[in-house]
């Protein structure tokens, strides 16, 4: 599946993250994934959603920067030990540099490079050696 991860720069307050929430649900915006840290005292949201547009609007409309968008692939994964060693290290192997990974809702790996579709051509032979 295709997406969007959004790294969001958000003022480092109660209710930061809940004004951007309500947001995108205001507009019907489903949340795929969601990763929200402190830095510097700022809040760094990434952001996963499949409406490119609609949230744009939506962070804009609330008050916040997007800092970077990018496109980036998400699949299901295996839950268990080393299961991400796994599938970076084919990825490494096929000459894959992610610049983008976190683990989305329902064990979804979200995966991001500066070449997307070698992305996705290493991913299909990760995929076909980890179903044996």
């Amino acid at each position: 599946m295709h997406a969007y991860d959004f790294t969001i720069v958000a003022p480092q307050s109660k209710g930061s993250l809940a004004k951007l929430a309500e947001e995108l649900g205001r507009e019907k915006i489903n949340i795929e994934g969601l990763c929200a840290v402190e830095q510097n005292g700022t809040s760094m949201f990434h952001l996963l959603t499949t409406d490119k547009a609609a949230t744009t609007q939506a962070i804009t409309k609330v008050g916040y920067k997007v800092a970077r968008e990018t496109e980036v692939i998400v699949e299901r994964v295996e839950n268990h030990p080393g299961a991400l060693g796994m599938v970076t290290r084919r990825l490494a192997d096929a000459g894959i540099n992610l610049t983008t990974v976190y683990l989305a809702t329902d064990t979804r790996l979200v995966l991001g490079c500066e070449n997307l579709s070698a992305l996705e051509s290493a991913w299909k032979n990760v995929a076909a050696v980890a179903s044996r």
